[in-house]
């Protein structure tokens, strides 16, 4: 998910959903806190953001 992090930190949205997508697959343990850590809240106004929430069990 550190990958999936830089990316967000540098804008490349896409890059960044590719990485957190397939943190999603691999059933990441951290990926629960997207919803909380600054590094990703440029994410939170992309529709694909919420749309992973829901596909992880978080409300969005």
């Amino acid at each position: 998910m550190s990958i999936a992090t830089a990316y967000a930190g540098l804008g490349q949205k896409d890059q960044s959903f590719q990485w957190l997508d397939s943190a999603f697959v691999d059933r990441s343990g951290t990926l629960t806190s997207i919803k909380v850590l600054p590094s990703f809240a440029s994410l939170r106004p992309d529709p694909r953001f919420n749309r992973l929430l829901k596909r992880i069990g978080l409300e969005p």
